[in-house]
């Protein structure tokens, strides 16, 4: 019998324990059963909650910046900030509009066809564009440190 490199580990330590209980040995065994992944899409620290916005790439503090709720995660919020999540979806919104409108442009003859693949290489690049925190977010954060370093610099 072949036993799988995952549970090598688990394997040896009953062996090891033939007649023994499993509450006996469930301390040996907890920390080869315990999660090795980490949640690393948000922290607490003395400011309190961070959150890795997926929309700005980069951790905001929740106090600072707005996040709606979402049930089902860990924080019990959403991925990306409020702000983020408006921008993220106008400009799905707006990369469809403005690639239909291509199509339309070839069609009345004023975008020729060679030249639809550039057009359309910079609306993917509009629509995966960021705008950053200090662009887009309220006033409140300005406050967070790291705004204060981007604007000295």
């Amino acid at each position: 019998m072949t036993i799988k490199k995952g549970y090598a580990e688990l394997h040896s330590i009953l062996l090891a324990n033939p007649n023994k209980k499993v509450k006996d040995v469930l301390e040996l065994l907890m920390p080869i059963m315990e999660s090795q992944q980490r949640d690393k899409a948000h922290y607490t620290d003395e400011h309190g909650l961070w959150v890795f916005c997926y929309y700005h790439k980069q951790y905001e503090l929740t106090s600072q910046v707005e996040y709606g709720r979402k049930v089902n995660t860990v924080t019990g919020l959403n991925s990306m900030c409020k702000v983020g999540t408006n921008q993220w979806t106008k400009q799905q919104r707006d990369y469809k509009k403005a690639k239909s409108d291509l199509l339309d442009q070839v069609n009345a003859g004023t975008l020729q066809v060679s030249d639809l693949e550039a057009e359309i290489k910079k609306l993917e690049e509009a629509k995966d564009s960021i705008k950053p925190l200090i662009e887009s977010h309220h006033e409140e954060a300005l406050l967070d440190v790291r705004q204060q370093e981007e604007v000295e610099a």
